[in-house]
Protein backbone atom coordinates (compact mmCIF):
# COMPACT_ATOMS: atom_id res chain seq x y z
CA UNK A 1 0.00 0.00 0.00
CA UNK A 2 1.22 3.58 -1.19
CA UNK A 3 1.15 6.10 1.51
CA UNK A 4 0.59 9.08 -0.34
CA UNK A 5 2.07 12.67 1.95
CA UNK A 6 0.90 15.78 1.44
CA UNK A 7 3.48 18.80 0.91
CA UNK A 8 3.16 20.00 4.61
CA UNK A 9 4.29 16.67 5.87
CA UNK A 10 7.06 16.27 2.95
CA UNK A 11 8.27 19.94 3.93
CA UNK A 12 8.37 19.25 7.85
CA UNK A 13 10.15 16.24 7.42
CA UNK A 14 12.68 17.54 4.84
CA UNK A 15 16.58 18.61 6.93
CA UNK A 16 16.56 22.56 6.30
CA UNK A 17 19.07 24.96 7.03
CA UNK A 18 18.34 29.20 7.90
CA UNK A 19 20.53 31.40 6.70
CA UNK A 20 18.78 34.58 6.99
CA UNK A 21 17.34 34.68 10.44
CA UNK A 22 16.94 37.45 12.69
CA UNK A 23 17.65 36.66 16.62
CA UNK A 24 15.88 39.49 17.81
CA UNK A 25 12.58 38.82 15.45
CA UNK A 26 12.37 35.25 16.46
CA UNK A 27 11.53 35.60 19.87
CA UNK A 28 9.48 32.26 21.25
CA UNK A 29 6.71 34.34 23.02
CA UNK A 30 7.37 31.77 25.57
CA UNK A 31 10.60 33.12 26.36
CA UNK A 32 9.46 36.86 26.07
CA UNK A 33 6.59 35.80 29.13
CA UNK A 34 8.87 33.90 31.40
CA UNK A 35 11.33 37.24 30.41
CA UNK A 36 9.04 40.03 31.09
CA UNK A 37 7.74 37.92 34.39
CA UNK A 38 11.58 38.59 35.80
CA UNK A 39 11.69 42.11 34.91
CA UNK A 40 7.93 43.12 36.39
CA UNK A 41 6.48 44.17 33.01
CA UNK A 42 2.98 43.43 32.54
CA UNK A 43 2.63 42.11 28.71
CA UNK A 44 -0.21 43.70 26.79
CA UNK A 45 -1.74 40.29 25.77
CA UNK A 46 -0.94 36.40 26.96
CA UNK A 47 1.96 34.83 24.98
CA UNK A 48 -0.59 32.90 22.71
CA UNK A 49 -1.47 36.09 21.65
CA UNK A 50 1.34 38.08 21.04
CA UNK A 51 2.13 37.33 17.52
CA UNK A 52 -1.41 39.17 16.29
CA UNK A 53 -0.80 41.90 18.89
CA UNK A 54 2.66 42.92 17.38
CA UNK A 55 1.67 42.18 13.71
CA UNK A 56 -1.74 44.21 14.73
CA UNK A 57 0.75 47.38 16.19
CA UNK A 58 2.85 46.96 12.64
CA UNK A 59 -0.19 47.50 10.74
CA UNK A 60 -1.84 50.24 12.15
CA UNK A 61 1.95 52.06 13.07
CA UNK A 62 1.25 52.54 17.01
CA UNK A 63 4.77 53.07 17.85
CA UNK A 64 6.72 56.14 16.43
CA UNK A 65 10.47 56.05 16.89
CA UNK A 66 13.05 52.92 17.34
CA UNK A 67 16.30 51.90 17.77
CA UNK A 68 16.29 50.48 14.59
CA UNK A 69 15.23 53.22 12.10
CA UNK A 70 12.70 56.17 12.81
CA UNK A 71 9.84 54.51 10.39
CA UNK A 72 6.97 53.79 12.75
CA UNK A 73 7.05 49.66 12.04
CA UNK A 74 10.76 49.15 13.65
CA UNK A 75 9.27 49.52 17.24
CA UNK A 76 8.05 46.33 17.29
CA UNK A 77 12.30 45.10 17.47
CA UNK A 78 12.41 47.43 20.06
CA UNK A 79 9.86 45.71 22.31
CA UNK A 80 11.88 42.56 21.94
CA UNK A 81 15.10 44.06 22.35
CA UNK A 82 13.68 44.95 26.07
CA UNK A 83 13.89 41.33 26.94
CA UNK A 84 17.42 40.88 25.90
CA UNK A 85 19.70 43.15 27.47
CA UNK A 86 21.63 40.69 29.76
CA UNK A 87 23.78 38.21 29.08
CA UNK A 88 21.26 35.42 30.31
CA UNK A 89 18.50 36.39 28.16
CA UNK A 90 20.97 36.71 25.49
CA UNK A 91 22.23 33.16 25.44
CA UNK A 92 19.02 32.14 26.71
CA UNK A 93 17.28 33.49 23.67
CA UNK A 94 20.08 31.85 21.24
CA UNK A 95 19.31 28.31 22.86
CA UNK A 96 15.36 28.65 22.63
CA UNK A 97 15.75 29.66 19.06
CA UNK A 98 17.86 26.73 18.16
CA UNK A 99 15.49 24.60 20.10
CA UNK A 100 12.48 25.72 17.87
CA UNK A 101 14.66 25.29 14.57
CA UNK A 102 15.43 21.93 15.67
CA UNK A 103 11.73 20.75 16.38
CA UNK A 104 11.37 21.84 12.93
CA UNK A 105 14.05 19.78 11.43
CA UNK A 106 16.18 23.05 10.82
CA UNK A 107 19.75 21.42 10.88
CA UNK A 108 21.86 23.99 10.26
CA UNK A 109 20.81 28.19 11.23
CA UNK A 110 23.16 31.09 10.94
CA UNK A 111 21.48 33.41 13.68
CA UNK A 112 22.01 37.82 13.05
CA UNK A 113 21.92 40.14 15.41
CA UNK A 114 23.36 43.21 16.25
CA UNK A 115 24.91 43.56 19.57
CA UNK A 116 24.54 47.50 19.76
CA UNK A 117 20.72 47.08 20.70
CA UNK A 118 21.53 44.95 23.53
CA UNK A 119 23.88 47.65 25.66
CA UNK A 120 21.11 49.65 27.27
CA UNK A 121 22.02 48.27 30.53
CA UNK A 122 25.21 46.40 31.19
CA UNK A 123 26.44 45.16 28.42
CA UNK A 124 29.11 45.82 25.84
CA UNK A 125 29.17 44.68 22.52
CA UNK A 126 31.62 42.24 23.35
CA UNK A 127 29.43 40.80 26.05
CA UNK A 128 26.63 40.87 23.54
CA UNK A 129 28.63 38.65 21.14
CA UNK A 130 29.99 36.45 24.06
CA UNK A 131 26.39 35.83 25.18
CA UNK A 132 24.86 34.88 22.01
CA UNK A 133 27.75 32.69 21.03
CA UNK A 134 27.39 30.91 24.10
CA UNK A 135 23.70 30.06 23.56
CA UNK A 136 24.83 28.89 19.99
CA UNK A 137 27.40 26.47 21.22
CA UNK A 138 25.11 25.17 23.54
CA UNK A 139 22.93 24.39 20.90
CA UNK A 140 25.45 22.69 19.22
CA UNK A 141 26.61 20.55 21.97
CA UNK A 142 22.91 19.79 23.02
CA UNK A 143 21.07 19.19 20.07
CA UNK A 144 23.43 19.36 17.88
CA UNK A 145 22.92 22.44 15.92
CA UNK A 146 25.33 23.47 13.06
CA UNK A 147 25.90 27.07 12.38
CA UNK A 148 26.86 30.18 14.37
CA UNK A 149 26.11 33.37 14.27
CA UNK A 150 26.45 36.52 12.13
CA UNK A 151 27.06 40.38 13.61
CA UNK A 152 24.97 42.69 12.07
CA UNK A 153 25.67 46.60 11.63
CA UNK A 154 22.60 49.31 11.21
CA UNK A 155 22.35 51.40 7.83
CA UNK A 156 20.80 54.20 10.14
CA UNK A 157 23.77 54.08 12.32
CA UNK A 158 26.42 56.43 11.22
CA UNK A 159 29.48 54.61 9.65
CA UNK A 160 31.56 54.62 12.88
CA UNK A 161 29.55 51.85 13.80
CA UNK A 162 29.51 49.78 10.79
CA UNK A 163 33.40 49.66 11.14
CA UNK A 164 33.18 48.64 14.94
CA UNK A 165 30.66 45.94 13.98
CA UNK A 166 33.09 44.77 11.35
CA UNK A 167 35.96 44.58 13.47
CA UNK A 168 33.76 42.86 16.12
CA UNK A 169 32.93 40.20 13.45
CA UNK A 170 36.60 39.85 12.89
CA UNK A 171 37.41 39.61 16.54
CA UNK A 172 35.36 36.87 16.76
CA UNK A 173 35.74 34.98 13.49
CA UNK A 174 36.18 31.35 14.37
CA UNK A 175 35.22 31.71 17.46
CA UNK A 176 30.92 31.12 17.28
CA UNK A 177 30.79 34.28 14.57
CA UNK A 178 31.02 33.21 10.65
CA UNK A 179 29.97 36.05 9.39
CA UNK A 180 28.83 39.98 9.03
CA UNK A 181 25.79 42.16 7.58
CA UNK A 182 24.73 44.89 7.77
CA UNK A 183 20.73 45.41 8.05
CA UNK A 184 17.50 47.97 9.07
CA UNK A 185 15.69 50.26 6.83
CA UNK A 186 17.03 50.32 3.06
CA UNK A 187 14.13 52.25 1.87
CA UNK A 188 16.28 55.20 4.10
CA UNK A 189 19.42 54.37 4.21
CA UNK A 190 21.53 53.39 0.68
CA UNK A 191 24.07 50.52 1.18
CA UNK A 192 26.87 53.25 0.08
CA UNK A 193 27.28 55.22 3.09
CA UNK A 194 28.76 52.13 5.19
CA UNK A 195 31.19 51.29 2.08
CA UNK A 196 34.13 51.80 4.44
CA UNK A 197 32.65 49.64 7.06
CA UNK A 198 31.75 46.80 4.03
CA UNK A 199 35.72 46.99 2.96
CA UNK A 200 36.77 46.86 7.07
CA UNK A 201 35.05 43.38 6.69
CA UNK A 202 36.50 42.39 3.72
CA UNK A 203 39.93 43.61 4.75
CA UNK A 204 40.09 41.11 7.71
CA UNK A 205 38.48 38.29 5.50
CA UNK A 206 35.23 38.00 7.42
CA UNK A 207 32.62 36.05 4.86
CA UNK A 208 29.79 38.79 4.06
CA UNK A 209 25.92 39.18 3.50
CA UNK A 210 24.68 42.58 3.02
CA UNK A 211 20.98 43.03 2.68
CA UNK A 212 19.76 44.55 -0.52
CA UNK A 213 17.08 44.83 -2.79
CA UNK A 214 14.43 44.61 -0.20
CA UNK A 215 12.70 47.72 -0.83
CA UNK A 216 11.12 47.98 -4.22
CA UNK A 217 12.19 51.47 -5.05
CA UNK A 218 15.50 52.45 -5.71
CA UNK A 219 17.51 49.56 -4.25
CA UNK A 220 19.40 47.76 -7.47
CA UNK A 221 22.03 49.81 -6.47
CA UNK A 222 22.40 48.09 -3.18
CA UNK A 223 22.72 44.88 -4.78
CA UNK A 224 25.33 46.15 -7.09
CA UNK A 225 27.68 47.69 -4.64
CA UNK A 226 27.09 44.53 -2.63
CA UNK A 227 28.29 42.28 -5.42
CA UNK A 228 30.85 44.84 -7.10
CA UNK A 229 32.76 44.62 -3.15
CA UNK A 230 32.58 41.13 -2.97
CA UNK A 231 29.34 39.54 -1.18
CA UNK A 232 29.22 36.08 -0.51
CA UNK A 233 25.57 36.15 -0.22
CA UNK A 234 22.61 39.29 -0.67
CA UNK A 235 19.83 39.08 1.82
CA UNK A 236 16.43 39.45 -0.26
CA UNK A 237 17.76 40.64 -3.24
CA UNK A 238 13.71 41.32 -4.34
CA UNK A 239 14.22 43.45 -7.01
CA UNK A 240 17.69 41.43 -8.79
CA UNK A 241 14.92 40.65 -11.52
CA UNK A 242 14.82 44.69 -12.18
CA UNK A 243 18.15 44.33 -13.95
CA UNK A 244 18.91 41.79 -16.04
CA UNK A 245 22.45 42.30 -16.68
CA UNK A 246 23.49 42.43 -12.75
CA UNK A 247 20.90 39.50 -12.45
CA UNK A 248 23.64 37.59 -14.81
CA UNK A 249 26.33 39.10 -12.96
CA UNK A 250 24.67 37.26 -9.63
CA UNK A 251 24.80 34.03 -11.05
CA UNK A 252 27.74 33.91 -12.81
CA UNK A 253 29.33 35.06 -9.09
CA UNK A 254 27.80 32.05 -7.94
CA UNK A 255 26.12 34.68 -5.77
CA UNK A 256 23.96 33.01 -3.31
CA UNK A 257 20.38 35.02 -2.78
CA UNK A 258 18.74 34.75 0.61
CA UNK A 259 15.17 34.82 -0.14
CA UNK A 260 12.18 34.86 2.34
CA UNK A 261 8.72 34.63 1.05
CA UNK A 262 6.41 34.90 4.02
CA UNK A 263 8.66 37.99 5.27
CA UNK A 264 8.92 39.61 1.60
CA UNK A 265 4.80 39.14 0.91
CA UNK A 266 4.21 40.84 4.20
CA UNK A 267 6.20 43.48 3.50
CA UNK A 268 6.61 44.39 -0.55
CA UNK A 269 5.73 41.92 -2.52
CA UNK A 270 2.42 41.24 -3.78
CA UNK A 271 1.82 37.55 -3.42
CA UNK A 272 3.69 34.26 -3.27
CA UNK A 273 3.05 33.98 -7.17
CA UNK A 274 4.51 36.94 -7.93
CA UNK A 275 7.81 36.55 -6.00
CA UNK A 276 10.91 37.14 -7.93
CA UNK A 277 12.62 33.84 -6.72
CA UNK A 278 11.29 31.78 -9.88
CA UNK A 279 12.66 34.26 -12.25
CA UNK A 280 15.81 34.27 -10.10
CA UNK A 281 16.25 30.40 -9.92
CA UNK A 282 15.59 30.58 -14.17
CA UNK A 283 17.99 32.95 -14.78
CA UNK A 284 20.49 30.26 -12.87
CA UNK A 285 21.21 32.08 -9.79
CA UNK A 286 21.66 30.34 -6.05
CA UNK A 287 18.61 31.23 -4.14
CA UNK A 288 17.59 29.71 -0.83
CA UNK A 289 14.65 29.75 1.05
CA UNK A 290 14.55 31.61 4.65
CA UNK A 291 12.14 32.79 7.49
CA UNK A 292 13.57 36.19 8.48
CA UNK A 293 11.80 36.74 11.62
CA UNK A 294 9.99 33.73 13.09
CA UNK A 295 7.53 35.92 15.32
CA UNK A 296 7.72 39.59 13.37
CA UNK A 297 7.51 38.38 9.96
CA UNK A 298 4.52 37.59 7.47
CA UNK A 299 1.26 38.32 8.55
CA UNK A 300 -1.92 38.19 10.52
CA UNK A 301 -3.06 34.31 9.46
CA UNK A 302 0.39 33.01 8.15
CA UNK A 303 3.84 32.61 10.21
CA UNK A 304 6.75 32.68 8.73
CA UNK A 305 8.74 29.60 9.78
CA UNK A 306 10.77 26.96 8.09
CA UNK A 307 8.79 24.37 6.53
CA UNK A 308 6.20 26.88 5.82
CA UNK A 309 8.58 28.42 3.51
CA UNK A 310 9.24 25.10 1.62
CA UNK A 311 5.47 23.92 1.56
CA UNK A 312 4.97 28.34 -0.21
CA UNK A 313 7.69 27.27 -2.19
CA UNK A 314 6.10 24.47 -3.87
CA UNK A 315 2.18 25.08 -3.42
CA UNK A 316 1.65 28.87 -3.94
CA UNK A 317 4.94 29.94 -6.25
CA UNK A 318 4.91 26.13 -8.07
CA UNK A 319 8.03 24.95 -7.47
CA UNK A 320 8.29 21.12 -8.39
CA UNK A 321 9.89 19.53 -5.09
CA UNK A 322 12.84 18.47 -7.48
CA UNK A 323 13.41 22.58 -8.00
CA UNK A 324 12.71 22.22 -4.60
CA UNK A 325 16.11 20.22 -3.59
CA UNK A 326 17.97 22.42 -5.57
CA UNK A 327 17.15 25.34 -3.11
CA UNK A 328 17.20 23.52 -0.22
CA UNK A 329 21.34 22.35 -1.35
CA UNK A 330 21.32 26.03 -2.17
CA UNK A 331 21.14 27.04 1.25
CA UNK A 332 23.79 24.69 2.59
CA UNK A 333 26.40 24.97 0.39
CA UNK A 334 26.17 28.61 1.08
CA UNK A 335 26.80 28.21 4.64
CA UNK A 336 29.64 30.54 6.21
CA UNK A 337 30.12 27.92 8.94
CA UNK A 338 33.26 25.98 9.04
CA UNK A 339 31.77 22.78 9.94
CA UNK A 340 29.81 22.54 7.15
CA UNK A 341 32.44 20.80 5.08
CA UNK A 342 32.01 18.41 1.92
CA UNK A 343 31.33 15.15 3.92
CA UNK A 344 28.61 16.65 5.85
CA UNK A 345 26.96 18.06 2.73
CA UNK A 346 27.26 14.56 1.18
CA UNK A 347 25.05 13.29 4.37
CA UNK A 348 22.74 16.31 4.35
CA UNK A 349 21.93 15.41 0.21
CA UNK A 350 21.74 11.72 1.37
CA UNK A 351 19.23 12.67 3.91
CA UNK A 352 17.09 15.39 1.63
CA UNK A 353 16.57 12.07 -1.07
CA UNK A 354 15.50 9.89 1.86
CA UNK A 355 12.50 11.88 2.47
CA UNK A 356 11.65 13.67 -0.85
CA UNK A 357 9.11 12.64 -3.22
CA UNK A 358 10.77 10.99 -6.54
Amino acid sequence: MVIRRNNMDIASSVPKSELHLHLDGSLDPEFIAARAADRGIKLPVESVNLREYLHDMKSKRAHIGSSVSSSSNWSNFDFCNQFLQTKDELSEATFSLCKVLIDDNVVLAEIRFCPALHTFENLTVNDAVDAVVSGFREAKQVLNMRGGVIVCALRSYPVEHTIEMAELAAAWLGKGVVGFDIAGDEGAFALDIHESGIKEALHRNVPMTLHAGEWPEDTVKNIKLAVDLGADRIGHGVTLCQDIKLMELVAAKGVTVECCLTSNVGWKVPSYAVHPIRNMFEAGVKVCINSDNLLLSGTFDRAAYSSGEVQRLVEDVGFTWAQARQVLLNGVKASFSPGVDEDWISQYEQRLDTVLPE
